[in-house]
């Protein structure tokens, strides 16, 4: 007969594979149609700023229905709202090839924004409640893995598909994967718990007022400011290198979009070491805290390091290595104040910032690229992820662990 240990280490492992996978999909469909813009322009003749407008429509769905699948999370449960969501994803970015008018992709762009909304509060509950508290931190850097993998290999896979067989074969190509992946994830997670459990188990029934209430707590509302700052210096710096090098140093685009890679690679390596290291101290706001702090001084020594290769390939590595060694204890963070009961809301609700962040500051740094202040995309980034480090800071010691609560 298993031990009792061995049989949880082996559901742990597969919970936090499956969820990973899960979240891979999630961040490489947010990216697989923006490295075909160029071929699409070419066979379809839409301009870049109407392709640009399918990725705002994408963000402003996931960010409207971010919060209440919190709710229904923590109602139905994660499980089969996950498998929706990348269902959804999947089948949205199929269609694309399916029906390439213009409308018919405003309408898939909304479609696959719908999907994307159900991963941070669903996977974050599945994983509160499944994965034992000694590898839980683990289990939250698997889970951010999952996603800058998919951040790093949609960009070059769509590219080279597009390239070979075409756009549409590509996107219908991107989309079955996913669909068959989500087959399989429904086989592997038959022994899924979340939030929805444990609110059955404590028979809480709270009317929408009390959870609203709830999420107006002041820690709950520092993550939200958070994740914002967060995501906006995390655009600043992922998303815009290689265009900040190429305006300010005329770097060419093709070794600017390797610092964009290097940033990526050096937040993997960053992630599974702070999961690692989140697991093994009992406060994990330090970690975050230190972490941002440590990568927005990267960031701004980046700004002003010349354009000597070797410096900034290590300036860049520390930054996204920083930022990423801080994702785990972030989460822990997050997961200490959210009621078990309540996870789905809280978390659906704070991580709806990074929605917000993305949204709000690409305009700003396209602005300042556009009038030829590009090392300020740098600066702000910076200090973005400067205060980000307060914000979690002071919402960790704003409330003892679980005094955040979903009833009255």
């Amino acid at each position: 007969m298993q031990s009792t240990a061995l049989v949880e280490r082996r559901r742990d492992i597969r919970v936090m594979s499956v969820v990973g996978v899960c979240h891979f999909f999630s961040h490489f469909y947010q990216f697989a149609l923006i490295p075909l813009f160029i071929l699409i322009n070419r066979h379809e003749g839409y301009s870049f700023e109407s392709l640009g407008l399918l990725i705002t429509v994408f963000f402003i769905a996931s960010f409207s229905l971010q919060i209440p699948v919190g709710f229904f999370v923590d109602k139905f449960g994660a499980r089969t709202i996950l498998m929706t969501g990348i269902g959804t994803m999947a089948t949205a970015t199929m269609l694309y090839g399916f029906f390439p008018s213009y409308e018919t992709m405003i309408v898939f762009a909304a479609l696959a924004g719908m999907g994307n909304s159900v991963f941070h509060p669903a996977d974050y509950s599945i994983l509160a409640a499944s994965v034992t508290k000694p590898r839980l931190g683990r289990a939250f850097s698997i889970h951010n893995l999952g996603g800058f993998v998919g951040y790093a290999v949609a960009p070059l896979s769509m590219a080279a598909m597009g390239e070979i067989y075409g756009w549409r074969t590509a996107v219908i190509a991107a989309g079955i994967t996913g669909l068959l992946v989500m087959l399989v994830s429904i086989v592997l997670s038959g022994d899924f718990r979340d939030s929805s459990h444990a609110r059955r188990e404590v028979a809480v029934k709270n009317s929408l007022g009390e959870d609203l209430r709830m999420l107006m707590a002041p820690a709950l509302l520092l993550c939200i400011l958070f994740f914002a700052l967060l995501a906006g210096g995390q655009v600043g710096v992922q998303f815009n290198a290689d265009k900040v090098f190429n305006v300010a140093h005329g770097i060419p685009l093709l070794i600017g979009n390797s610092f964009v890679t290097i940033f990526v690679v050096g937040a993997i390596f960053g992630v599974i070491g702070g999961g690692i290291v989140a697991d093994r101290k009992d406060d994990p706001l330090n970690v975050t805290f230190l972490s941002f702090l440590a990568s927005s001084l990267m960031v701004v020594l980046l700004s002003l390091t010349p354009p000597w290769m070797p410096a900034v390939y290590v300036l860049i590595a520390a930054a996204g290595f920083f930022f990423g060694f801080g994702f785990a204890a972030r989460d822990l963070v997050v997961s200490r104040i959210a009621p078990p009961e309540a996870s789905g809301k809280v978390f659906g609700f704070v991580f709806s910032g990074l929605d917000i962040g993305c949204a709000i500051v690409p305009a700003i740094y396209g602005y300042l690229l556009d009038v030829g202040r590009p090392l300020v995309v740098f600066y702000i980034a910076a200090v973005l992820i400067f205060l980000s480090a307060f914000s979690v800071y002071a919402a960790g010691r704003s409330v003892s662990p679980r005094r955040v609560r979903a009833g009255p």
